[in-house]
């Protein structure tokens, strides 16, 4: 117990009285989101009311509510940065033609039974490099779904290497939005949470391969080359 600057004395929160604002949010989002359909932005605001009104009942002012989300919210920055240019990074690979330019590409190099392991591969260096899952699910995941498309591949497989590569390179890049705030939040070192990560990240990675070549083998894509050459032919005739 400590005392605010009025001279009261602030209460510490027992584990039920801990876990009540995380109980109370769970109950207004089930209802506002699926029972009554209410914007998430106002739910967010009212459970965020709720753990004030409980700061002030345990003898905390706003002051010192005011000061915890300024510092936290400066700790964070960083991350919030990151997550804020996940989406320029999106359209400008669209504008610039950078998708339909990947289409084009990988349609021309990237063996069909390959391409399930090709697109967990490439989304986990693109995620790892720009440390975002969405924008590399949404850039070069996009595009290896087309070529998937052109190849006849099981596009439910393809689809699924590409989140599983797209959240394992977010997970384990020191870009990533996510991983700075758990380092930020546990008050460890960034490098040095990533490297815990690795005793069960890498065994995970390493059966993922594995399943994706055989999974790649198995695919029969030999009798879509003339659909792949048809669609290469007429990205020809757009990219020039």
């Amino acid at each position: 117990m400590g005392e605010n600057t009025n001279g009261k004395t602030k209460k510490t929160p027992g584990l039920g009285l801990a876990l009540l604002p995380l109980a109370f949010m769970f109950v207004v989002l089930f209802l506002g989101l699926i029972i009554f359909s209410i914007d998430i932005k106002i739910l967010l605001l009212i459970c965020a009311a709720f753990t004030i009104v409980l700061c002030l009942f345990l003898g905390y002012t706003w002051k010192d509510v005011e000061n915890e989300i300024v510092d936290k919210l400066a700790k964070a920055f960083p991350a919030i940065m990151i997550l804020i240019t996940v989406g320029l990074m999106i359209g400008a690979w669209i504008v610039s033609g950078t998708i339909p330019f990947l289409v084009y590409i990988g349609l021309q190099i990237i063996n069909p039974k390959f391409i399930i392991v090709t697109s967990f591969l490439v989304t986990v260096i693109l995620s790892v490099s720009t440390g975002t899952s969405w924008g590399a699910a949404g850039t070069v995941g996009a595009a290896l779904m087309s070529v998937a498309a052109g190849m006849g591949a099981p596009l439910p497989a393809v689809a699924g290497a590409i989140v599983a590569g797209a959240y394992f390179g977010d997970k384990m890049s020191p870009l990533s939005d996510s991983t700075n705030m758990s380092a930020i939040a546990s008050g460890t070192n960034l490098y040095k949470h990533i490297g815990h990560m690795f005793y069960t990240t890498i065994p995970g990675f390493v059966i993922s391969c594995v399943v994706y070549v055989i999974a790649g083998i198995s695919f029969a894509g030999s009798g879509e080359i003339s659909q792949v050459d048809s669609i290469i032919t007429t990205w020809q005739s757009f990219l020039t």
